[in-house]
């Protein structure tokens, strides 16, 4: 998980939400309680925040990618939009900005009705989620002792984020971010045994351009920057291909 950084609430929220959620609460009170609107009804009540313009802007804020396990469509399922604190108990924050977030149909479908109130989760729309988590291998573990230890706790049993399937991932990954330190292995090493300073400054270039690579895996647009930033930061090689270069400038 990494922090998410939503905009204001697009225009259409901001003329619609207050007579959204009035006609909503008026058909709960009419049909004796949430569960007891008919579906048909409730769809048409409910379809609104499903409006473009809301997803456009709520989806462009993870850069498309699930808020709980950073996947992107077709990893697992459609990204949807998913209610903080759910509808179903909170209808009165079912049209509210700051309650809405992108969410893979997994990680909605593992949270459903949880009561974040009552037994609160991380929202990485509100705070910043590795400043509470890190990883043990292919396992994230919220940080011991952090701010929020149980609420991170709560976040990955709810939202099953050590699942076989994001085992798998960060499994691939690994393998994958080994591959790239050994690379700057081999490349530091060769800097080490350049015997001109010609030979030495085409070696940095190159190295430079591995970095450049394995930078790219880390921005928040790409998917799982956050356990590719953790496994970095513990890289050995990573760290003094990083130093290396800085020093060379």
């Amino acid at each position: 998980m990494i922090k998410i950084n939503k905009p204001a609430p697009p225009q259409v929220i901001i003329d619609n939400q207050e007579q959204w959620t009035k006609d909503l609460n008026e058909a709960i009170t009419l049909c004796g309680g949430y569960n007891k609107i008919p579906p048909e009804q409730k769809e048409s009540l409910l379809v609104h925040y499903h409006h473009n313009d809301i997803k456009k802007t709520l989806f462009a804020s993870s850069f498309y990618k699930c808020a709980f396990c950073e996947c992107k469509p077709g990893d697992s399922g459609n990204i949807e939009v998913e209610h903080f604190a759910p509808k179903s108990i909170y209808p009165d924050l079912t049209f509210d900005w700051d309650n809405l977030l992108p969410s893979c149909r997994k990680c909605n479908e593992a949270k459903t009705d949880f009561d974040t109130i009552k037994e609160p989760i991380i929202n990485p729309s509100k705070t910043d989620p590795e400043e509470l988590f890190t990883y043990n291998y292919i396992r994230i573990c919220a940080i011991s002792g952090c701010s929020q230890e149980q609420a991170a706790k709560n976040t990955i049993d709810v939202c099953n984020l050590n699942s076989s399937r994001l085992y798998e991932v960060r499994a691939m990954l690994i393998k994958s971010l080994t591959e790239y330190a050994d690379e700057l292995k081999e490349k530091l090493d060769l800097i080490e045994e350049a015997d001109t300073p010609k030979k030495r400054k085409i070696r940095i270039t190159k190295l430079r351009n591995s970095i450049e690579k394995i930078d790219q895996l880390l921005e928040d647009s790409s998917v799982y920057a956050g356990y590719c930033r953790w496994f970095m930061s513990q890289c050995c090689e990573y760290i003094q291909a990083k130093k290396l270069t800085l020093e060379e400038n």
